[in-house]
């Protein structure tokens, strides 16, 4: 490619803002990093000989998670600026720009460590409250005194069914996505627990289930930590299904080490010992590696060792498969190791038969042979024996007769029917 003026050689136009090679526009993303990685996407179409209409030709829906059609040519070119860059777009953008399978192994790693630091300085300003400032039709303060001064319920106790549901249905009468994070911050410590699930059943009875989802979520980012184990409680018992699962995850993936304990340690008083697993599994699982690695760190500096095993187990048994052996070279990396020798065992011991394969060939693409050759101990000798025979017919069945062999070496006796 020809660059024919010193603007584009260094990359920035006149006005200072970011551009790559003849026919793109200026970035326009919310960070330098979501930037860098939209200028690398338009390397990789550059280097394929792509257009806008070319690339646009081979996307299917399949790329998107969520989308049932292809998105329009404006919503692409968006994304190609920076503007709510998607990570499924730029894992299609590699798909259809690389020439093999290791071309877009590499170009993957190349593009996630960007990607990551990205998401990373997005949580960081939304724990600090940097984002930018956005119009919000109402304000919890306004919002509380319009509460405060519309007429009482036509119950005498506030915690009665109708005073709940006449309540409910005045707040969700206000709610909208750009105020639902604002909303949650103003009024938890001044809702019962009862009104925040009797609040997300009225935004589901008006058809908003955007909102009751978004609700959820912001609940897990921002609710005061010593009051969500009886708010799950009631999501459990009386909720739609799933919705505790949804406020766990999201607590699971943005709250503190600080938050965490305390969190679980109200639902252990509760005697919500699913709650307190299932949050310090999620942990393990919902988080980038980045971020994974850090909260790993802060609960090993704090020597609770019995939440750090448990966010090492659920990794081991449910994070997805590539970005588990991420985790695993990751720890290694920083001085971790054993930390990545408790996930291979529980991996090993743990994970579900129909997983096991992709996680095979992603410990072979990125991880050490070591990390292999304790993944097949931990299932030799830690495994229950009804669990083993399925695991090796689906190894056989994806051509990993290695894996096998390697496995009845370290145990010294067949723990697989000969074939």
């Amino acid at each position: 490619m020809v660059l024919n003026s010193r603007s584009e050689a260094t990359g920035r136009g006149m006005d200072g803002q970011r551009k790559t090679g003849r026919g793109w526009g200026p970035t326009r993303g919310a960070s330098r990093e979501i930037n860098d990685l939209a200028i690398l996407l338009r390397g990789w179409l550059d280097e394929a000989g792509l257009g806008m209409t070319g690339m646009i030709d081979q996307l299917t829906p399949e790329h998107f998670q969520g989308l049932k059609k292809v998105p329009a040519r404006s919503t692409v070119s968006e994304w190609l600026s920076g503007v709510a860059l998607r990570w499924d777009f730029a894992e299609a953008v590699i798909d259809i720009c690389s020439p093999d399978a290791e071309s877009a192994l590499s170009r993957r790693r190349q593009a996630r460590v960007i990607w990551n630091e990205a998401e990373k300085k997005r949580r960081e300003q939304q724990r600090t409250n940097q984002q930018p400032e956005v119009t919000r039709p109402i304000s919890p303060e306004k919002l509380l005194a319009w509460l405060a001064r519309a007429p009482a319920a036509p119950a005498a106790d506030h915690q009665s069914r109708i005073s709940t549901q006449f309540t409910a249905q005045r707040i969700s009468d206000h709610v909208s996505q750009e105020n639902i994070a604002d909303l949650v911050e103003g009024l938890l410590d001044n809702l019962h627990p009862r009104t925040w699930e009797v609040l997300v059943r009225e935004l589901r009875a008006q058809g908003r289930e955007a909102h009751a989802v978004q609700l959820l979520q912001e609940l897990g980012n921002r609710g005061n930590p010593y009051k969500i184990a009886p708010i799950v409680d009631l999501l459990r018992t009386d909720g739609h299904f799933g919705d505790d699962r949804l406020l766990l995850d999201s607590i699971a993936k943005t709250r503190s080490a600080q938050d965490l304990l305390i969190i679980i340690e109200a639902f252990r008083r509760n005697k919500q010992n699913l709650s307190a697993h299932v949050i310090t599994e999620r942990i393990g699982v919902v988080r980038d590696t980045a971020e994974t690695v850090k909260i790993i760190s802060d609960f090993k500096e704090k020597k609770e060792s019995e939440v750090l095993a448990g966010i090492l187990e659920g990794a081991g048994k449910w994070r997805e498969a590539e970005a588990l052996a991420e985790l695993i070279n990751t720890l290694r990396i920083v001085g971790m190791g054993e930390g990545a020798d408790l996930i291979l065992m529980a991996a090993g011991a743990e994970r579900g038969a129909s997983n096991f394969p992709s996680l095979v060939q992603a410990l072979k693409n990125i991880c050490q042979p070591g990390d292999m050759i304790k993944l097949a101990h931990a299932v030799g000798y830690r495994r229950a024996r009804t669990r083993i025979q399925p695991l090796g017919d689906i190894l056989w069945k994806t051509s990993h007769n290695d894996v096998i062999t390697l496995i009845r070496r370290l145990t010294n006796y067949q723990v697989f029917k000969d074939r």
